[in-house]
């Protein structure tokens, strides 16, 4: 039974060795044992990062290797003649080798039993030395013996270890002698970080030393390519963010950098996108816009296709036709793709920070052409906040850069921040009342025409509503634009007023003014609502039956519009409508196509309280003149008095 053992032991040993193909010109002794020697440490973290200065008999170079264990490692390769990056991924079995001088990236697809020993033909990485395969798993035939105390690289006392292996994919044979700093004493039963020091290797005949000058375990590290780095047929591993609200607004600003052809610049502008109004809201800051007329606000309305271009500052209003494509999702409009989105192919690089403070970003990549245009987008998307994974995905930053490749290479980039992500904007807010001031702007020559109307909501119940006035407006401008059937961009400029009239017999109740905006003078099949007259008349019919309510989900109010108290302040009408008519009590007059526009107010009469205390002030201070006049005379005539009496005497 022994005497078979032993022959089995020999036999296994000699199909090892003739079947390896060691060279013992390297390795006399054959291959290291096991086990390791017990002062080696008993396992390496398979996370680490290693800087050394890389040295052969005829050149010096600097390497960096960090290491993420089974999955990818990158290592950083600097020489007199190149500088690059190798990024090793097994999770999408492909190698990417980026060249800073010109900035390129090279893809190489490996399989799925293939190993990346190298670093160049002969050099092995360092992770290899130190007990890893080619595919970043642990050596099982990687072993070491202990060869005492040495003093090494002008002083330094470290502990030697020699360990010969093979790599039998490559079929290559390691010598490598390690020196590792010696803890003192006192500190050798302490958990010290491992000190490399040096590694001399011998393979293929070809010396070679790594003198290291930086090892640390387990580092807090991710592996990313560079910034502004895109590389071709790149497997994408992430998903660019689609699933964005409906409706979002953000605050962005922009930085374009200078060129040979033009300044630096910098914007900023507000955005609005509401995909189910068919909207869409920009405004503007920026230093000089090519145009006399320079617009604050750009309204895109998607359902009339008109493009409105307010100037806040002027009044100003222009009105064009919109002539792109039908408003797409919200990620065609926010990121600029418009219909060529599914033409950018997007690759998932990683998370790496993105320029604020305790935040770290998932990063895209992606590149679109179009005849001599090419235009680079780099997306940062918020992932963790303080080490805290976020569950939405919100955009932060953009680097887009356009290079036109006809002619003398041009390139612009641009850097844009996003601020202020809003995925529930209140649309009303930031469309209708900008709308309606356009409307006022243009006025009916322009046929943009509008009616001012007022009603009168009881409140015998002595609801609180000075209370709940924001809540009370957004109530009846959804109402509104519910039971007429209208978009809300057409009411605007609430007034809510609770003033007390004296000669009404209902001073408990609550007055609201509003603006109704007629349709725009367009034909588009898309956009069916009534005209501002039929909406006057329903509105008056539903309050006249007792049929219009508002209420508070919350209690906070629950009030009904008084019958017959519709009025109708101000009234513009298309020349298409060219008679009069009467209703609700008010002579309305419609202007014709030849005809001045005419403005016809509905005469209200109050009784003010104003004139009575005016009136009253008056007397008060008539009264205090007579007074005065009166304590005049008489100390007049008590001055005088014994002057007189005197002179009789």
């Amino acid at each position: 039974m022994s005497f078979n053992l032993t022959l089995l032991t020999v036999c296994l040993l000699v199909c090892r060795f003739s079947c390896q193909q060691i060279d013992f010109s390297i390795c006399p002794n054959g291959l290291t044992n096991a086990p390791s020697d017990p002062q080696w440490p008993s396992i390496l973290p398979n996370h680490f990062e290693l800087t050394a200065e890389l040295t052969t008999d005829v050149e010096t170079i600097e390497i960096t290797q960090s290491f993420l264990g089974p999955y990818r490692d990158v290592v950083y390769f600097h020489s007199y003649q190149t500088t690059s990056k190798t990024y090793s991924d097994f999770d999408t079995n492909e190698l990417l080798v980026v060249f800073d001088d010109p900035l390129l990236c090279d893809r190489l697809a490996i399989g799925s039993n293939d190993v990346l020993p190298y670093l160049t033909s002969q050099i092995v990485k360092p992770s290899i030395l130190l007990g890893f395969t080619g595919r970043n798993n642990y050596n099982s035939a990687f072993y070491t013996r202990y060869l005492g105390i040495e003093t090494v690289r002008e002083g330094i006392r470290a502990k030697k270890f020699q360990s010969c292996f093979f790599i039998e994919q490559e079929q290559v044979t390691i010598n490598a002698t390690y020196y590792i700093g010696d803890s003192p004493p006192d500190q050798s039963a302490l958990n010290v970080p491992l000190d490399f020091v040096q590694i001399d290797v011998r393979s293929n005949n070809l010396p070679y030393t790594y003198n290291i000058l930086r090892y640390v375990s387990n580092p807090s590290l991710t592996i990313e390519t560079p910034s502004n780095v895109y590389c071709p047929n790149r497997t994408n591993t992430k998903p660019f963010p689609q699933n964005l609200p409906s409706r979002l607004s953000l605050h962005s600003e922009i930085y374009t950098l200078k060129n040979n052809d033009t300044p630096s610049r910098v914007e900023s502008y507000n955005r609005l996108i509401d995909e189910t109004l068919l909207f869409e809201r920009i405004d503007y800051t920026m230093d000089k816009l090519p145009s006399a007329f320079i617009p604050s606000i750009l309204l895109f309305d998607y359902s009339s296709n008109l493009n409105y271009l307010y100037a806040r500052e002027s009044q100003e209003c222009i009105i064009r036709n919109v002539t792109s494509h039908a408003m797409g999702t919200t990620n065609e409009i926010l990121f600029q793709f418009g219909a060529m989105n599914n033409t950018i192919q997007f690759q998932y690089t990683g998370i790496t920070h993105c320029n604020r403070p305790h935040l770290l970003c998932h990063r895209w990549i992606g590149q679109q052409e179009f005849g001599i245009f090419k235009k680079q987008y780099e997306w940062y998307w918020s992932a963790k906040y303080n080490d805290i994974d976020l569950q939405e995905l919100i955009p932060i930053q953009v680097y887009l850069t356009t290079i036109t490749e006809a002619g003398p290479s041009k390139m612009i980039k641009q850097e844009t921040n996003i601020f202020n992500y809003n995925s529930q904007p209140n649309s009303m807010q930031l469309i209708d009342t900008t709308i309606g001031e356009c409307y006022r702007a243009l006025g009916p020559s322009h046929q943009f025409n509008y009616a001012i109307l007022r009603m009168t909501l009881n409140n015998d119940a002595e609801h609180p509503v000075h209370q709940h006035l924001l809540s009370l407006e957004n109530r009846l401008h959804m109402q509104l634009a519910s039971d007429l059937r209208i978009r809300h961009i057409r009411l605007s400029s609430f007034a809510i007023d609770m003033t007390r009239d004296t000669t009404d017999q209902h001073n408990k109740d609550v007055y609201v003014t509003f603006t109704l905006l007629d349709n725009p003078p367009v034909s588009n099949e898309l956009l069916k609502e009534p005209p501002s007259l039929q909406v006057i008349r329903q509105l008056a019919q539903q309050i006249n039956e007792g049929k219009f309510y508002v209420r508070d989900n919350d209690g906070g109010y629950d009030l009904q519009a008084r019958p017959n108290s519709l009025r109708t302040l101000v009234l513009y009408l298309l020349p298409s409508e060219n008679h009069t008519s009467y209703f609700n009590e008010t002579i309305f007059v419609y202007h014709n196509v030849t005809n001045t526009i005419y403005r016809q107010r509905e005469k209200i009469v109050h009784r003010h309280t104003g004139p009575l205390i005016a009136a009253f002030w008056m007397g008060f201070a008539l009264l205090g003149m007579i007074v005065t006049l009166a304590i005049s005379s008489f100390v007049a005539v008590r001055k005088w008095t014994p002057t007189i009496n005197n002179h009789n005497t």
